[in-house]
């Protein structure tokens, strides 16, 4: 069984809303997933947030956001915490 001890509160910006469940599950294949919202950040614009679970490793939350990034219709991707369970 694998053991998480980092808990990370992430908001991916999504170029469409219709690409939402696409881009959840590409993320799922990425990482362990805890769960996920939307939230309307405006002029009809949706953020998928997420709070994600994985390993303290050096360099692990910047490559996630490097494969995140490469999702296609992911505009931006911002990292709003991190803490240890």
């Amino acid at each position: 069984m694998v053991e998480y001890n980092i808990e990370a509160q992430i908001k991916i910006y999504v170029e469409d809303p219709k690409a939402i469940p696409s881009v959840k599950s590409h993320i799922e294949k990425l990482v362990k997933v805890s769960r996920f919202w939307e939230e309307d950040v405006g002029f009809g614009i949706l953020a998928l947030k997420a709070i994600v679970l994985m390993n303290d490793s050096e360099g692990g939350m910047d490559q996630l956001e490097e494969k995140i990034r490469k999702i296609d219709k992911v505009s931006e991707f911002e990292c709003e915490t991190v803490s240890r369970v």
